[in-house]
């Protein structure tokens, strides 16, 4: 009979306990569950080649601006060659078009004080009409080709311009064939090996930043006064030994969904709930993408 009594004292002990520990949770405020994310960029080829060198490999830190990899260039620097040749070319002839100016304006200027002598000789009846025609035909002929002059000088500045232009792009090309880490993060997966040919927007490396993680947690509308931008909340994940993680309330999605799927019960899938994202820092290393957390915000 003592058994018995011992027996139901400990159901009954037990029962209370759990109730407690529930209850407890629910003291905490709002709960939810999800797995750990980070920040990923997708490192893709801005050119197309063959890829001539790679620096990294899965798991390597990089840092930003660090040449990852490189693709082969030098189809690309004879087409600079190219047109550094015509910008040579077309140098010279802006010299020829300048010294052509000056004698044009020359001749231009002479054309008109003989033009002005004729002219006032005419007047004197010293000259014939014939003369003063010739004279300032030749005055008309000498203006065009001053004016003529000056167009060509233009045309070839903007020709200079057109040629600078592509020169300028042919050395984007050229930039686009080292490969560099846009920021500062691990190499996650390599999409491409050396000797394989790369066109434009061939995935190559995907980098992540592990320094800070985020996940989603999703709360009802009876939460929302619990939570807000810039609010502290903690991470609970299977770590051992266990380890409780603070993280930051960065964003609360304005708009409501059903309950994410990969929640257990269709009952709680059928609800309105708000997406809430957490950041949360990890110098450490310690969690990792994927890694399952349950999140609380007092």
């Amino acid at each position: 009979m003592k058994k018995y009594y011992y027996l139901v004292i400990i159901y009954v002990l037990s029962g209370v306990m759990f109730i407690l520990s529930c209850s407890g949770k629910n003291d905490k405020g709002a709960y939810s569950s999800g797995t750990l994310e980070a920040t990923e960029i997708l490192v893709s080829s801005e050119t197309a080649g063959q890829i001539i060198l790679i620096n990294v490999e899965e798991g390597d830190p990089v840092t930003a601006g660090q040449v990852i990899a490189r693709i082969d260039s030098e189809k690309i620097c004879l087409q600079k060659r190219q047109i550094v040749a015509g910008l040579e070319e077309l140098a010279l002839n802006l010299q020829n078009a300048e010294r052509a100016i000056d004698l044009a304006r020359d001749n231009m200027d002479n054309t008109q004080k003989k033009y002005d002598r004729v002219k006032a000789l005419l007047a004197d009846e010293s000259t014939t009409q014939q003369n003063f025609d010739d004279v300032e035909t030749a005055l008309k002929s000498a203006i065009t080709k001053y004016n003529n002059a000056l167009t060509s000088l233009d045309a070839l500045k903007a020709k200079q311009k057109q040629v600078e232009a592509q020169l300028a792009l042919i050395n984007r090309q050229l930039a686009d064939t080292r490969i560099l880490a846009p920021v500062s993060g691990t190499v996650v997966e390599k999409y491409m090996d050396q000797g394989e040919l790369a066109g434009p927007g061939s995935p190559l490396f995907l980098i992540a930043d592990l320094s800070k993680m985020w996940i989603k947690m999703y709360i009802t509308e009876a939460d929302f006064g619990r939570v807000k931008p810039g609010g502290a909340a903690w991470l609970e994940t299977g770590l051992q030994p266990p380890q409780t993680f603070k993280g930051t309330i960065t964003w609360i999605s304005p708009k409501a969904e059903f309950t994410p799927k990969n929640v257990q019960t269709k009952e709680a899938r059928a609800d309105l709930v708000y997406a809430v994202k957490v950041v949360v820092d990890n110098p450490d290393g310690l969690l990792k993408i994927g890694m399952p957390a349950d999140v609380y915000v007092e």
